[in-house]
């Protein structure tokens, strides 16, 4: 059975996996004001942080339409496929979900001879995207989607996503952290850690300075992994820098098979502001 692998841009899944793996990605979009833009067809990294240090108000974003998905389906069928699995950012706070669904149960935007099983991650950047690459490997290596399935929900409970914004602007604003005010705290230097649980990014904890806030990610990390073998995603957005630093302390903290440094990109570094960094790890089964 020939599976296609389809992901959005909101997992950071790296272009050297999707090209390696032949993962079609769907671009999210960025608005700044009247003008759109596809997220890393339309407007690269550089361009947006350019623009965002030039806006009056911070850009919105929307998912990838149903007819997009729709467009994916249809060249995965046209390429032989026979099933796709489509891997998605947490359903909870995206309706990027919705439109993958939409797309495949409509046939009057969907004719394509494919069977279409969309897997929401319950996550987020790496955390949705070690989930993409994962299914694409297993695809690879001629496993069916019922085992690829399973696999993933398994991947999915051993996932770790940890983060501290650089500010609360953002996220405060666009929605996706609802328990996450703005407060004093911004004055105070303190700095909250979120994580993903369930689906959702949530308060887990706080530091005072970036560096303990950071330092604090680490742990949680670390903590979640243990001894066992892991591969683990620094992301971040337009702080390479401090990305490379914080790989460098993973590899001597962690068990890492495998570490890639992503950037989060326009759509999420829209709604979780410049300058955040997180920790997206799982543990992985002796092959």
């Amino acid at each position: 059975m020939r599976i296609q692998v389809i992901t959005d841009s909101s997992t950071n899944v790296p272009d050297s996996y999707l090209a390696q793996l032949k993962i079609i990605e769907m671009p999210a979009l960025v608005n700044f004001g009247a003008e759109s833009f596809l997220n890393k067809v339309e407007i690269s990294a550089e361009e947006f942080y350019r623009r965002l240090a030039a806006a009056d108000k911070l850009p919105t974003t929307a998912q990838p339409s149903p007819k997009q998905f729709a467009a994916a389906y249809e060249q995965a069928a046209a390429a032989g496929m026979q099933e796709a699995i489509v891997v998605v950012v947490s359903g909870k706070m995206s309706g990027t979900l919705n439109s993958a669904v939409v797309a495949a149960d409509d046939g009057a935007i969907h004719r394509a001879p494919l069977k279409v099983h969309v897997w929401d991650s319950l996550n987020a950047a790496m955390g949705a995207g070690w989930q993409a690459i994962a299914a694409a490997e297993m695809a690879r290596a001629g496993r069916d989607s019922a085992a690829i399935l399973s696999e993933l929900t398994a991947i999915r409970a051993r996932m770790s996503t940890s983060t501290t914004p650089a500010t609360l602007r953002n996220l405060v604003a666009s929605g996706r952290a609802p328990r996450l005010k703005g407060s004093i705290g911004e004055l105070l230097d303190i700095k909250p850690i979120l994580a993903m649980v369930d689906g959702m990014l949530e308060p887990v904890g706080q530091a005072r300075g970036r560096r303990k806030a950071v330092a604090e990610v680490v742990n949680r990390t670390a903590e979640a992994l243990g001894d066992r073998p892991a591969r683990v995603a620094v992301a971040h957005a337009n702080v390479l820098e401090e990305a490379e630093r914080l790989a460098e302390t993973v590899r001597g903290r962690m068990n890492v098979t495998e570490l890639v440094i992503t950037e989060l990109g326009p759509v999420l570094a829209t709604l979780a502001g410049p300058g955040i960094i997180a920790l997206c790890a799982y543990t992985v089964q002796a092959r």
